[in-house]
């Protein structure tokens, strides 16, 4: 399901700094940012990278404000703009709560709240080069248990790699490996 054009920009919370911490060590040639949101978590990665690149749906110039020199934004639908097999780090954050439809693009993932998650894993899964890491943030207000059987049914692994506990949900973080 694609995301509205010029959505408002997703403003750091919670999620974004775990998924911060968890790529802290994260280094590489090319990474890709599927929905960059505020763009701090590219802009905490980009250093380590030769290429730098995040999509999103937003407005840029609503995002540039928060990025670090150097990186590249493009608008875009996750990551329909590139070839198979360009980056060898793709991470994304995307809208993950359960939600009847799409309302507000930057929290509601489908029914279950993984169809959008499992779209951003589509695509990044096309985009990533042969030995590369894809990373991903969701919650347990949705499905994972699903998320999770429909990585193993592609021939995945998604493993738990962080959690974090709030009051009202549990963040986790997961490494996707063929």
């Amino acid at each position: 399901m694609a995301r509205a054009a010029h959505a408002e920009r997703y403003l750091p919370a919670e999620d974004t700094y775990l998924l911060m911490d968890v790529l802290a060590s994260s280094k590489g040639e090319a990474c890709l940012e599927i929905g960059f949101g505020s763009g701090a978590v590219l802009s905490s990665v980009s250093e380590r990278f030769g290429l730098a690149v995040g999509t999103d749906v937003v407005r840029l110039e609503d995002a540039r404000p928060a990025l670090a020199p150097g990186l590249d934004l493009v608008l875009s639908d996750r990551a329909r703009c590139f070839r198979d097999g360009s980056f060898d780090v793709v991470f994304f954050n995307p809208p993950y709560v359960p939600s009847a439809s799409v309302e507000d693009v930057a929290v509601d993932g489908g029914p279950t709240g993984v169809e959008i998650p499992l779209s951003f894993l589509e695509e990044g899964l096309r985009v990533l080069r042969k030995g590369g890491t894809l990373t991903a943030l969701l919650s347990d207000v949705g499905d994972l248990d699903s998320f999770v059987r429909r990585c193993e049914a592609m021939g995945l692994r998604a493993e738990p790699v962080a959690r974090k506990k709030l009051f009202y949900e549990s963040l986790v973080a997961f490494r996707i490996t063929v």
